[in-house]
Parts: structure tokens; sequence; C-alpha cells
């Protein structure tokens, strides 16, 4: 058995692969005809920089004891648009040293879209997997799910990085970029987070659209990268509502009571498969019931082998409602951790979130209950996100 110390590095190490790519590719858009080495250079570290520049809220996480820190602040002020605002003026204020100014010359206009679409970009890019965002804080709280890619697409990482590793300018520069982009999509498949199938269709398609692209300009190249990856994006939010709705009429007969969410994640590199996991209060019964399931796209195939159904189901899992509105009234750092939880998950002394494994099997979503005679009290610096359980604690 492989150990998930390494997949959990591989994790974090491409985390920021696709909003990367993006600010590059926002970069060479943004670049005129006859940009001189100078401007280049300014105007992708501005696109990178700015295109990365809100996950800087993982500096002061610690703010508020783990896992609530990272559960909270992640994602938090800075993934909002007030905060890509002051992000904004700071990346700015930056580039108005002098050193910068003579570099970038009469592109000031150009470097400020490119610092605005970046910004905002990673925000739109975040907004496309089950994890979500709030971004209209301090005006709306609530989260917004995207449930419609995989939060590590080697898909992306192909349109974008193929633009990217034939527009860098040297041999050497090129070689590097595709040698690290095809070890990470090979790691992935390593530790069994994509089908090897699909990873030769993502190389495949990579050689072919570096084919294709090799003799054109690198504005150009860009253009059609970014083009062709808001079509990608848009036929997965296709695929995401018909996908929907073969899971709400699979689970419907077994339902009793109300279905209040259904969260969907597409299987990284492999747009066929869909992982689903839907939640559903009882109210009469008291409890609620989580269920997870594998759906295929189209037909029974698409999961790795043909089943007898579109939608393979597990064994649901059924929770007090009581014991879980108890907890959110005694302990507050349960009520902290349920401005967070979209799938609760409790266990003996904890709660979890069952999109990533819940309370039993430990992950980062994972939090031990204080003791008893604690229980009023709040950890420090808590935020005053929406609750996506809501529905379950009868919170307005």
């Amino acid at each position: 058995m492989r150990s998930a110390v390494p997949k959990l590095c591989i994790i974090l190490a491409v985390e920021n692969l696709t909003h990367s790519l993006l600010g590059a590719a926002l970069a060479e858009l943004a670049l005129p005809v006859g940009a001189t080495t100078a401007q280049r250079r300014v105007f992708f570290a501005v696109g990178i920089i700015a295109a990365n520049l809100p996950d800087a809220d993982l500096l002061y996480s610690n703010i508020t004891p783990e896992p609530l820190g990272y559960l909270l602040h992640h994602r938090g002020h800075t993934h909002t648009v007030a905060g890509v605002v002051v992000q904004a003026l700071l990346v700015g204020a930056v580039c108005l040293l002098p050193v910068i100014r003579r570099a970038v010359g009469s592109l000031r206009r150009r470097l400020w879209a490119l610092i605005a679409i970046s910004l905002l970009g990673h925000l739109v890019l975040d907004s496309w997997n089950s994890y979500g965002v709030h971004p209209f804080w301090p005006l709306d709280v609530r989260w917004y799910y995207g449930d419609a890619i995989y939060i590590m697409e080697p898909w992306l990482w192909m349109l974008l990085g193929v633009a990217a590793t034939l527009n860098t300018r040297t041999d050497r520069g090129r070689v590097v970029l595709g040698l690290v982009l095809a070890a990470l999509a090979g790691a992935l498949a390593w530790f069994g987070m994509i089908p090897v199938g699909a990873l030769v269709a993502v190389v495949v398609a990579a050689l072919a659209l570096a084919a294709t692209t090799y003799t054109w300009a690198p504005r150009r190249r860009s253009g059609v990268a970014l083009a062709l990856t808001a079509l990608f994006v848009g036929a997965m939010f296709g695929l995401r509502e018909r996908v929907r709705a073969r899971v709400v009429t699979a689970i419907a007969p077994a339902t009793r009571g109300a279905i209040v969410d259904v969260v969907l994640s597409p299987q990284a590199a492999n747009p066929l498969c869909w992982a689903a996991l839907v939640v559903a209060t009882n109210e009469p019964a008291g409890e609620y019931v989580t269920t997870r399931g594998t759906a295929s796209a189209f037909g029974s195939v698409g999961c790795g082998s043909t089943h007898a159904t579109a939608v393979v189901w597990t064994e649901p899992l059924r929770q007090s409602l009581l014991a879980l509105r108890e907890l959110d009234r005694r302990y507050c750092a349960v009520h902290a951790w349920m401005q967070f939880g979209r799938a609760p998950e409790m266990a003996e002394g904890a709660i979890g979130d069952l999109r990533y494994g819940g309370a039993r099997r430990e992950n980062f979503s994972t939090m031990r209950l204080p003791p008893s005679d604690q229980a009023a009290r709040c950890p420090p610096h808590l935020t005053g996100w929406g609750m996506p359980r809501a529905d379950l604690l009868h919170h307005s």
C-alpha cells in the first residue's frame, strides 16, 4: 500500500499550478507585440504573483487554532471581491517603485488590467470546485459551489501548460517546464489519483495541441489556450447538470425526506465519472442521511467498469439531527466549524466533513471536540461565514 504522505505532498505542490498557468497566459495576452524583455519579465512576474496572491491567507490562518484556522481563513477574506480590491492596490503600489515603473513604461494601463483580471481569475477558478468560495462578503456571507471541476484538473494543466511551455523563450526553459508538468501528471497517476487511461488521453491531446500551435505567435497561442479552457469548463458545467439530474433521479425513491444538497466532483482527468454525495434530512425520524455514490455521465460506463445502473451507491450513513444540533449549541468550536462543514459526520469526540473522508477517517477537516468543561470557550479570531448546513440546524 502506497503511503499517503507522498500523495499529500503532491497535492500541496500542485494546488496553485493552474493559477500560475492562468497568470502566465493572461500576461502574454496583456503584452503588446514588440514588448521589451524588461516589460515581459515584469508582466509575467506580476501576472503569476497576482494569480496566486489570494492564497496568501495561508500565511495568517494560524491566528485561529487548527483545523479551524485553515477551514475558516483559507478561501476567506482574501478570496472576496473586497479583498481583491485591497490586494490590487497593494500590488499596484509595489509596481510604482521606480525600477518597475521604468521597465513598464507606457504599458501601465495594461499592467493594471492584468493585475485586476489575474486576481479575479483566482476567485473564478476557486469557485468551480466543491470546496467553494464566498466572494461577496460582507454583503453576502453564503458559500457558492461550482461542483464541476476537480481541484487539480490535468486537462486544465494541459490546455494552459502547452501554451506556457511553447511560449517559454529558451529551449532549456521549455524542456524544464514540460518535464515538470509531465512529472506531476504522472505522479498523480502513480498514486492512483487519476486513471492511467485518462492520463494517456491527456498526453495524446497535449502532443496534438503542441503540434498544431507550434508555429503560432505566443499571443495567439495563449488566447486559444484560454478559449479552449473556457470551452472545457463550460462543457463540465453542462455535464454537472446532467449528472446531478441522474443522481437525484436515482436516489429519490429511497429518500424518506428532503434532499438538501448534492455535492458533485468529477474524477481527475475523467469527465465521464463523478463522485456524488447526497445530504437529505428526515425531520420526522430525527435524522439526516448522507449517501456516497459514483455516477457515470453517460450510460453506465466511464468509471472503470460497466455497472448495472448509472449510479452506484454505498451504504447510507444515518445520523441524529438532535445530536448535531446539541453539538452546535454546546460547543462554540463546533458552531464555528459549521461555517465550513457541508456534509458533517459525527464520530466519538470528533466531527469531520464527508467531502474529504469524514471524522472516522481523519483529514484536514477533522476537528477533535474540546473537553466538555471547555465547550463554551470560543477559539480566537472566528469568522462569520454563512453555514452550509443551516438547513440541518434551523439557523436562518
